[in-house]
């Protein structure tokens, strides 16, 4: 949410120049000098600020851009979940917008639904712009997108607290269809959308369900808290996501050093340690089956 509202704020229209002191002929100059880019007519952002951007934050700044121009609608779907801080595994090609009537016609960039007067009326206002309550987006996704794409997002809902498990899954049983397999498999325990792909995998295998979240108790007197856990089996399964090594939680040799140390303590519990990171669970996921079931989880 951080992130929305600091792009937000350097995404300007020509109202948003003036009241820095750039007249919209200053703004002109700036972008034909290349200091300012324009994201779409009349607005505009520093271009040092665009280039250092990636594809996440810039899809929310083309959502702002719309925000800032176009204000009727409610944000919904994926771009409600954006807008809402939620991780996605695919960003939003156009901005999903609800609107009462159902006269609305779609635009090159927008995705218009039609004639949702409950959305509508019911839309929170967050950093801007009216977006659809957590529940309506968590059942719009569960309806419109993969399975597991819909299941990241209610994850992170229930991880945020804004959203409870059983309002979820009321939600998602009302909705039918598709719904009710994102339902079933929730959980507000998975730490990263690493894990909930994992436990979705282990869902999909017909596993038996391990225990999430699970502490273990070391001989060194320290206490872990495993990903998975099938107590019963002695066997834990880590999920390394790969933000764990990219230095927001410190030096990426501190952080192996550490987990080594982790594995290595486990194991002299007792413990089968099973490891995977993001690129087996999206590209080969059928060698984490295969190294589960050897470790006994079948």
């Amino acid at each position: 949410m951080n992130d929305v509202a600091e792009i937000y704020q350097q995404v300007r229209c020509l109202k948003d120049l003036q009241d820095i002191g750039v007249s919209p002929s200053a703004a002109s100059t700036r972008f034909r000098s290349g200091d300012y880019t324009k994201i779409k007519q009349g607005i505009y952002i520093e271009t040092s600020t665009w280039n250092q951007w990636g594809t996440r934050q810039r899809c929310i700044a083309h959502h702002a851009a719309h925000i800032k121009t176009v204000p009727s609608g409610v944000l919904s779907h994926q771009s409600a979940a954006l807008w809402l801080g939620a991780p996605l595994l695919t960003l939003p090609r156009k901005v999903h917008m609800s609107f009462a009537s159902a006269s609305v016609q779609h635009r090159p960039s927008v995705t218009a639904h039609r004639g949702r007067t409950d959305v509508v009326r019911e839309a929170q206002l967050v950093v801007g712009a009216s977006v659809a309550a957590p529940g309506q987006t968590l059942c719009d996704v569960a309806l419109s997108l993969p399975r597991v794409e819909a299941l990241v997002i209610g994850d992170y809902f229930l991880r945020q607290g804004v959203i409870s498990v059983a309002s979820a899954c009321a939600a998602l049983t009302e909705a039918g269809g598709a719904a009710l397999a994102v339902g079933q498999r929730l959980s507000g325990l998975a730490d990263s959308p690493a894990e909930t792909i994992a436990r979705d995998l282990i869902y999909e295998w017909n596993l038996p369900l391990p225990q999430e979240q699970f502490e273990v108790f070391t001989h060194y007197g320290r206490v872990y808290r495993a990903d998975f856990a099938w107590p019963e089996l002695g066997v834990i399964l880590e999920v390394d996501g790969e933000v764990k090594y990219s230095g927001v939680y410190g030096r990426a040799d501190d952080v192996v050093q550490a987990e080594h140390r982790r594995h290595r303590e486990l194991e002299m519990a007792g413990w089968k340690v099973v490891r995977t990171r993001w690129k087996e669970l999206m590209s080969h996921p059928a060698t984490l089956r295969q190294r589960l079931w050897e470790a006994g989880v079948r």
